[in-house]
């Protein structure tokens, strides 16, 4: 499904992704880990060209979609887009549409479909993320959890074969974010293929096919849920997963 090789990532001399290699299969589930600052964010936009890599390649289905090297049109990378779905830690609504209006805009202006197709189409998952009763309503009047799930039928309303999370529920206060978890987790059972950062463990031990875990632009282990976290092979990668675990036991600086 997707192919990822030997990708890096500079902004001036700061050098974020320092050689990613990995795949995801059709229906699998990944989850990538790590600190702040490890590159996780930028290598998940590096794959629907949000951003440009430096060097390396990314290929979607068999199609090159990022090889630096090589020009690509913008009609050619807007078509593979449409197949990888992204939801930010911000919602990005527009604030003068309602929940209907901001998940009909993109099927009629990148996809083409009529405004009845798109309706129906908006509908239907504004009912799948269960908010049916609030269709009309303006971001303004939902709460955080509530446009977060706007922004994913929004996304789904695409029909991507791929779906991206950046800390889809970082923005969120905590009360907020198990609505938002649940609708993940409902997608994941149906077999949609995701690629997700987090730092909700829990959650991604739950839904994960396979944990990557990142630092410093590496990928520095990665593993079956249940075997990285109980028997973390690399010693950075078992400090980390003490400190989320224990943040008391963190040394303050």
């Amino acid at each position: 499904m997707i192919e990822v090789k030997q990708l890096h990532k500079s902004f001036g001399s700061n050098e974020i992704l320092k050689g990613i290699d990995f795949e995801v299969k059709k229906g699998e589930k990944i989850v990538i880990i790590g600190p702040s600052g490890s590159g996780k964010s930028t290598l998940l936009r590096c794959l629907n060209y949000l951003e440009r890599p430096t060097s390396g390649s990314v290929k979607v289905e068999g199609q090159y979609f990022v090889e630096p090297q090589n020009k690509f049109s913008e009609k050619h990378v807007a078509s593979l887009r449409t197949e990888i779905g992204m939801v930010f830690q911000r919602f990005n609504l527009f604030p003068t549409m309602t929940a209907l209006e901001n998940v009909i805009a993109a099927q009629v202006k990148i996809r083409k479909r009529s405004k009845e197709e798109a309706r129906k189409t908006a509908e239907h998952y504004l009912n799948k993320v269960g908010l049916a009763e609030r269709m009309d309503h303006y971001p303004s009047q939902l709460s955080g959890g509530q446009q977060q799930r706007v922004a994913i039928a929004r996304a789904l309303a695409m029909e991507p074969k791929v779906m991206l999370f950046d800390e889809a529920t970082s923005a969120l206060d905590p009360e907020l974010v198990g609505e938002v978890l649940k609708v993940i987790r409902e997608l994941a059972d149906e077999g949609m293929t995701m690629v997700l950062v987090t730092h909700e463990m829990k959650f991604a031990e739950e839904v994960g096919d396979r944990i990557i875990f990142m630092d410093n632009g590496f990928i520095v282990e990665e593993g079956h849920p249940k075997e990285f976290f109980r028997n973390p092979k690399n010693e950075r990668t078992k400090a980390f997963i003490s400190q989320v675990e224990h943040p008391e036991n963190m040394v303050a600086h």
